[in-house]
């Protein structure tokens, strides 16, 4: 009999427990919440071109195969950019304009680097100002008419 109390007793606490194990607890609140944010409008600027003499420049830029082929993950993209980078330095200038390119690379023939000649005429920015507002109308119609493609959008150029 002892056994039978024992067991209905260690039956009814083994529910309860279950029981207690079984209640789960869930609050959950909702609010509206505002981002604090901050936002910076900045006027764009127009600046003229001076193109320094009527001569085109022909300059040759040596990268490194392993520079070429792993840092620049051997993207002729890359490889433009760096070009035009290196010779605007050596020239002093700001930018390259009409640039073309001509790369050269063979592996098989064992070249050691990847040779970019830049052509083009070397030219500096001149006459910062800010934009006026026949500028932007110019500029909000020339990104909006010329291109589909939002980022392939670039310096537009004032006819």
């Amino acid at each position: 009999m002892k056994k039978v109390i024992a067991f209905a007793l260690c039956a009814m606490m083994s529910t309860g427990f279950c029981q207690a194990q079984k209640q789960v607890q869930y609050q959950e609140t909702q609010a509206r919440l505002l981002d604090v944010s901050s936002n910076a409008y900045v006027k764009p600027l127009t600046v003229e071109l001076k193109v320094k003499g009527s001569q085109r420049i022909r300059e040759i830029v040596r990268i490194p195969r392993v520079n070429a082929l792993v840092a620049m993950k051997a993207d002729p993209a890359n490889w433009r950019s760096y070009a035009v980078y290196e010779v605007s330095k050596r020239l002093a200038c700001d930018v390259i304009v009409a640039a073309t390119f001509n790369i050269r690379y063979d592996e098989v023939a064992g070249d050691q680097d990847v040779q970019v000649e830049v052509v083009g005429y070397p030219a500096d920015f001149v006459n910062w100002q800010t934009a006026t507002n026949q500028d932007m109308e110019w500029i909000r119609t020339e990104k909006f008419i010329t291109t589909s493609e939002r980022e392939k959008i670039a310096a537009a150029v004032k006819p």
